[in-house]
């Protein structure tokens, strides 16, 4: 799994993606924002002709109104003319009923057809009850009293019918007296609002669109084709009058509004007339289509564009990163030893110059290879020689004295002159001399020929707390004090045991001889992770081994005593490097052997009177160790 992570991360860091990404990148934003813009420009392009479409409507809606109530206007001018020249009596009401009869008929929509008199006489078409008529007086009604006071053809705003109960408006014309100079009465023609609503339902706006007729003086709808249903929506009327409202306010005759979640396209032209105004509700939902076929025709064309772009940047990517491949293959090959490969690239410009730089290059390395090679068997042997006469001066050197006090001791022993104790003291020098000169060639035997570590799972921490335990007793001696801060948690390591142990003595004893005059030795552990694995040379079947990471201990031992001067510590892991009178100069060099057979290293730290700290960074697993 983190090897298959691995190659996809590489992948996707790889030169030819990041080149492809990149111009594909740069390429789909530039036709996003190319699209999206021309969507806009599509967008409000047919928002526009809806505009357009929605005021002409509305005008051309205007227009046809203005039609409808020419009919009344001609038909009361008609019959004020018919009065005024005598052609009509106004006094014979048989009459003056038949001929409204007849204009009846021939315009159905007329209401009523009325004539009062400044007398109050009253002649009306249909006919009303008797009664009716001597309570009706005509000179009270909104549009006799009009007529009269502007002496000139009138229509009344919208007002409540006494005959049907219905709302509606009239035209009206003063009739002269045969004099010309006083009034004879007024003529009229009552118009029902519902005939309006009729003649708007007629009309076909759109798929879903309507019209309606606002009354400006008492700002409320006046036609509409839902006031034909009993139960129409007053909300939808409420909608109209608030929308053309907010449209006045903004000084606007064109925009969206909303009405129970759906949105319409809403435009409304002035009928100035009777102060009106004709309005036009349009859903959005009918020019959809349009602007939905803008959407997928700009979206088509962004993907074409897109897959277009992909191919090129493609093939872009790939006449870049192939050569540049072939050069990286080149490259591993000559960084893995082959010195001999030669990268065989025919490409222009700077990656075919590269290219036979790097043959040259190889072809270099490769002189200089041989040359190293030869410059590294002499040095080697030169080494070998060096570390050779190195051993023999040590083993020399450790073996002469203790021989030089064999020697004589043994003359003494083999002189009969010599007191009986002398003799006796002579002997316990040659033994104690053997045994040393038995410890000194077991450690150059340790030096020379290393054992491989036996490894198993050992806890560090434990093994830590024995070791101390068996000096304790010589800690207790000389008066050094234990700072131990040992973790329980450690994780199990791989490790010898045997060879581990002699690691802690080793640098614990050098520790308690530098506090000569007692003092403090400390001990610290912790655990430190890191992405590193570990596989052991002398045990090839056995892996460090974790989810996703790798840990190591860290020990850190301390003393208080002198210290080491600066000028010895570089020095302390070298063989034969001593301080001490009676010291061999092979301990902490078995040491860092036995840590690097581990993969562990060791660190140190000193300063003159304040003492020194040696760091053991040891790996693990936290996770646990598995075999292969």
């Amino acid at each position: 799994m983190i090897r298959n992570t691995f190659k996809m991360s590489a992948y996707r860091h790889s030169f030819q993606i990041r080149l492809f990404a990149s111009i594909t990148g740069m390429t789909i934003l530039f036709i996003a924002i190319t699209g999206y813009f021309s969507y806009l420009l599509g967008r409000r392009s047919v928002e526009k002709q809806i505009e357009q479409y929605a005021l002409g409507t509305a005008g051309q809606i205007s227009e046809r109104v203005r039609t409808y109530l020419s009919q009344p206007v001609k038909n009361v001018s008609v019959l004020k003319a018919a009065i005024e020249k005598g052609l009509l009596d106004p006094l014979d009401q048989d009459a003056l009923i038949r001929f409204f009869h007849v204009m009846q008929n021939d315009y159905p929509e007329f209401l009523n057809i009325n004539y009062g008199d400044k007398n109050g006489r009253f002649t009306m078409v249909p006919p009303q009850r008797p009664e009716v008529h001597k309570l009706f007086d005509p000179r009270v009604r909104p549009w006799y009293v009009g007529a009269m006071k502007t002496k000139r053809l009138f229509w009344t705003g919208v007002y409540v019918f006494a005959s049907s109960q219905h709302p509606g408006i009239t035209v009206s014309a003063p009739i002269l007296e045969p004099d010309g100079r006083s009034f004879a009465g007024v003529c009229s023609i009552d118009i029902d609002l519902s005939s309006f609503s009729k003649f708007l339902n007629t009309l076909k706006i759109g798929k879903k669109g309507y019209a309606y007729i606002i009354d400006n003086a008492q700002d409320r709808v006046i036609a509409h084709p839902e006031l034909l249903d009993l139960h129409f929506n007053p909300e939808r009327v409420r909608f109209l009058n608030e929308g053309l409202a907010r449209l006045k306010a903004a000084n606007l005759r064109f925009d969206q509004a909303i009405f129970e979640g759906q949105k319409y396209f809403t435009a409304y032209i002035d009928y100035p007339e009777n102060n009106w105004s004709v309005g036009v509700n349009l859903p959005v939902t009918d020019f959809l289509e349009n602007i939905n076929a803008i959407k997928k025709a700009t979206l088509t064309l962004v993907l074409v564009a897109v897959c277009i772009s992909c191919v090129v940047s493609y093939l872009v990517a790939l006449t870049i990163v192939r050569p540049l491949r072939l050069l990286e293959q080149g490259i591993q090959r000559v960084s893995a030893g082959d010195l001999n490969h030669k990268v065989q690239l025919q490409a222009p410009h700077i990656v075919g110059t590269v290219a036979d730089a790097f043959n040259q290059m190889a072809a270099s390395l490769k002189q200089s290879r041989e040359a190293l090679k030869q410059t590294y068997v002499e040095l080697a042997e030169k080494e070998k020689m060096a570390a050779l006469g190195q051993l023999t001066a040590g083993i020399a050197h450790e073996i002469k004295n203790p021989l030089g006090i064999i020697l004589g001791s043994a003359q003494v022993v083999t002189n009969p002159n010599k007191p009986e104790e002398m003799r006796l003291r002579a002997a316990q020098f040659i033994i104690d001399e053997v045994i040393r000169l038995n410890h000194t060639l077991k450690s150059f035997l340790a030096f020379a020929r290393p054992a491989p570590p036996a490894l198993a799972p050992v806890d560090i921490g434990q093994l830590l707390d024995e070791t101390i335990e068996s000096i304790s007793e010589t800690l207790a001696e000389k008066g050094i004090r234990v700072d131990k801060q040992v973790s329980d948690d450690l994780p199990i390591c791989l490790a010898d045991a045997d060879q581990m142990r002699q690691v802690f003595l080793n640098i614990l004893l050098n520790a308690t001889q530098a506090m000569s005059g007692g003092g403090t030795l400390g001990v610290q552990t912790a655990t430190v992770h890191s992405g590193v694995s570990a596989r052991t040379s002398q045990s090839p079947d056995i892996v460090f081994e974790g989810s996703s990471q790798n840990t190591s201990i860290t020990i850190a031992i301390s003393d208080t005593g002198e210290g080491i001067p600066p000028g010895r510590l570089e020095q302390i892991f070298e063989p034969f490097a001593t301080f001490k009178d009676d010291g061999t100069g092979l301990g902490l060099s078995i040491v860092n052997q036995i840590l690097k057979l581990h993969h562990a290293r060791i660190e140190v730290e000193s300063s003159l009177s304040t003492g020194s700290t040696f760091r053991i960074h040891f790996p693990c697993l936290e996770e646990g160790i598995h075999a292969l």
